[in-house]
């Protein structure tokens, strides 16, 4: 049978030997006082012409989610290739679980990577694309089914077992793919945006499986886009930009160090504004959004939010709706690259 693409990225030849997991005293601990498992010091990563990460230090604990941000191509996934040993740096240091993850096999078998696509056999079920996987990743037959069963559990898909993969939504198959990964019970799991493509429901239940190996102590690394997700999945986050570490830390700290108390006004017009709305909006210090009812900026207090509609609406504008909304993944972007201009 002909392996699924990335299967070599999932698993590892040889038997890792982890014990299982336990409840650890560490994991409710603060990130600077769990036990250190990998890190990236100074490094740089050369690609052709391009230099790709610039000068990059990184750490990861024990028992934490950590989750990477950045725009497309600023070496999210590079950094993971190099934690992952499929790639070296050009300079700088590389650690993993005490040793060099692009040298040494030994760090490798404590981790696992789930892609971004799906690396199951899609007319297989669930169960047996992880006995098959179990077996490609040197199990011994004779702990097969435990692993089996155990990493279902964890995800909580072993009432789709006997389901094609096929035959699933895109949540399930993501949590299976997740499954997959967690047979050889790894330290570290690498997750290229887990949840992207999947409905709401199904991306609640990923981040509720998600947490649950944090609890149990397994790290977590991942990339993605949708800053409300590291909000409620990291314990801390990375932005990277231009191929620098821009900002690390608890997403809270972050968006006080940069916007403090401030937040962004959403208006929602009732009808499209003409050229005199639009001009007054202007004045009254809005920008428009990409859609043409929605007009956006920035609030400081309570105070000063509660009389805007009251302003609004005294120049004769139709307001339909008037909220305040945290900042985006776009702000944070916009002011690391402004800070960096």
């Amino acid at each position: 049978m002909r392996q699924p693409a990335y299967i070599h990225r999932l698993y590892y030849a040889m038997e890792a030997n982890i014990p299982a997991r336990q409840n650890l005293s560490t994991i409710q601990m603060p990130a600077h006082q769990r036990t250190l498992i990998a890190f990236l010091t100074g490094v740089h990563v050369q690609l052709g012409a391009r230099e790709v990460l610039r000068g990059v230090d990184f750490s990861l604990h024990q028992g934490e989610i950590f989750a990477l941000l950045g725009r497309n191509g600023t070496g999210k996934t590079t950094l993971m290739r190099l934690l992952t040993g499929q790639l070296r740096p050009t300079s700088g240091a590389v650690q993993a679980f005490g040793g060099d993850p692009g040298r040494e096999a030994a760090p490798r078998r404590m981790m696992s990577l789930v892609p971004q696509d799906i690396a199951l056999y899609p007319r297989l079920t669930v169960r047996e694309n992880l006995e098959i996987m179990a077996g490609m990743a040197g199990l011994p037959k004779r702990e097969i089914s435990l692993r089996v069963e155990e990493a279902m559990a964890l995800v909580q898909v072993e009432g789709r077992q006997r389901d094609l993969i096929d035959h699933l939504s895109g949540g399930y198959k993501r949590r299976a793919n997740i499954a997959a990964a967690l047979l050889t019970r790894p330290r570290l799991l690498l997750l290229d945006e887990p949840t992207v493509g999947v409905d709401v429901e199904a991306r609640l239940s990923l981040h509720r499986a998600l947490m649950r190996l944090r609890d149990d102590g397994t790290s977590i690394l991942l990339t993605t886009h949708d800053l409300d997700e590291a909000r409620v999945l990291a314990d801390r986050i990375g932005i990277i930009a231009s191929g620098r570490m821009a900002e690390e830390g608890p997403v809270h700290d972050i968006l006080h160090r940069m916007f403090g108390d401030r937040r962004e006004v959403v208006v929602t017009l009732g009808r499209e504004p003409d050229d005199s709305i639009r001009s007054i909006l202007e004045r009254l210090g809005f920008t428009p959004s990409t859609h043409p009812l929605e007009w956006t900026s920035w609030s400081t207090g309570m105070e000063g939010f509660a009389a805007l509609p009251a302003a609004i609406r005294r120049h004769g504008i139709d307001l339909h709706e008037i909220r305040l909304r945290e900042p985006g993944l776009e702000h944070v972007l916009a002011h690391v690259e402004g800070a960096r201009s």
